[in-house]
């Protein structure tokens, strides 16, 4: 973390003609996610149950939504404000000539928070940003499941909520057209993610003692689409 800030001063210093605006933008993306906690979740639900279900999703990437509105204040850099909106699951399915048995979990969250982007080179045509994205994720977890065999069908749902912390540092590069400014970035993310609980405080405990968390720490890749003014 120290490299990364040292890096920031440097590249300030080294581009004090590049000129910063304001920007609206809006990204679509794609992100991969740990979810350690939930997939060990997943495996014990499989081997402490008699039904022998099989995987059929374990948290795979899947398409973020968000937006930005930054402010330049300086020559070389700009902050502003971030929000995302990112989802995953995992499925665990069997069926027989007796009915069918399924188990899902759920997951959303909402990450809001400032953001500051430093200009990396000179270029007026393919700006180059070091971007670092702070926020509060609000995530929130349904696990379902539901037997039926026969006529006869059980079911059961439990929502589980918790407010993550993360810090995401990112590279982008940027071109504008007239006011339109398009982006490509790829970022990481580090999540502190704390443990799941239900309207009651209730929580789940993994088979490695753990409280069940949701983190969605990993790679992050989005394009932008916005203006510049």
């Amino acid at each position: 973390m120290k490299a990364y800030l040292t890096c920031f001063i440097l590249l300030f210093a080294a581009s004090a003609q590049a000129q910063e605006g304001n920007s609206l933008m809006f990204r679509i993306g794609i992100g991969t996610y740990a979810m350690h906690s939930q997939k060990l979740f997943q495996k014990d639900f499989q081997k402490g149950n008699p039904i022998p279900y099989g995987t059929v999703h374990a948290f795979p990437s899947f398409p973020t939504f968000g937006g930005s509105m930054g402010f330049g204040i300086s020559p070389s850099i700009s902050i502003g404000v971030r929000a995302e909106y990112a989802s995953t699951g995992g499925r665990l399915h069997y069926k027989d000539y007796s009915g069918h048995a399924v188990m899902d979990q759920t997951l959303s969250a909402v990450q809001v928070g400032p953001f500051v982007q430093v200009r990396a080179n000179n270029s007026p045509s393919w700006p180059v940003h070091l971007t670092l994205f702070g926020s509060a994720a609000n995530v929130v977890e349904t696990i379902q499941s539901e037997v039926k065999v026969g006529t006869r069908l059980e079911t059961e749902k439990i929502r589980l909520t918790a407010l993550n912390l993360a810090l995401r540092p990112g590279i982008q590069v940027g071109h504008s057209v007239g006011i339109f400014h398009v982006l490509l970035a790829l970022e990481g993310e580090i999540q502190h993610a704390n443990k799941l609980t239900d309207a009651q405080d209730r929580y789940i405990t993994t088979s490695d003692s753990k409280n069940l968390v949701a983190n969605w720490g990993g790679l992050r890749t989005s394009l932008g689409v916005g203006v510049k003014f």
